[in-house]
């Protein structure tokens, strides 16, 4: 397996023996992500841990999105940009996001992503924003959506300190975008649609 990540790879030791000790957490799928080329890893988004999580399974060179708020932290806001972590305002249209997102693609990265925009409330995939359509089209990446179980129960939104519990993530087949010529905006946005349902539908298959 390549390894290009290194600085990740350098402390990838450290999340995987506290998942394995605490939440027997385990990995499904990871060579579905494909070794090259740039990829859209698409979770859903269940508790605090899910960046490490999902990043913890990628032997890839990655960038992710992280809450703009986090970013205020002086220390975090160091450790997380060092491992690939640009900020996004989930609250707004942040175009900046958008703008290293698709860079970070264009450079044949994998680029890690939350597509609700927040963390569920009820442990239920919500409504995913179409923007990861947008990118897959736009930069000729392809969607690997991943799934995971057990983080919602150990450590939702609302408690300050993780329970014991099982966590898994299962890494799905990746989802090529084919190129599409658009009659009209409505067609382009039907699109979106239609590729953002079935990566909602691949997702909750194993919730």
């Amino acid at each position: 397996m390549f390894i290009s990540n290194i600085k990740f790879n350098l402390v990838r030791w450290i999340p995987i023996v506290y998942f394995k000790i605490f939440h027997r957490i385990e990995f499904h799928g990871s060579e579905n992500i494909p070794a090259t080329g740039p990829v859209i890893i698409a979770s859903n988004h269940i508790s605090f841990y899910d960046p490490v999580i999902v990043g913890t399974g990628v032997y890839r060179d990655i960038e992710f999105m992280a809450w703009v708020k986090l970013f205020d932290i002086p220390i975090l806001s160091s450790v997380i940009r060092f491992f690939g972590a640009f900020p996004v305002d989930s609250s707004a249209a942040d175009k900046g996001a958008y703008v290293n997102a698709l860079r970070a693609l264009f450079r044949r990265k994998a680029l890690i992503i939350f597509p609700e925009g927040e963390r569920s409330r009820d442990g239920k995939v919500q409504n995913l924003k179409l923007g990861i359509a947008r990118m897959a089209l736009k930069t000729n990446a392809r969607i690997v959506p991943v799934t995971i179980t057990g983080a919602y129960e150990t450590f939702p939104r609302d408690r300050l300190i993780p329970r014991p519990g099982k966590i898994s993530v299962y890494y799905h087949k990746p989802i090529t975008i084919d190129k599409h010529e658009f009659a009209d905006v409505k067609a382009r946005n039907e699109y979106f649609n239609k590729i953002t349902e079935q990566v909602t539908k691949i997702i909750s298959s194993k919730l």
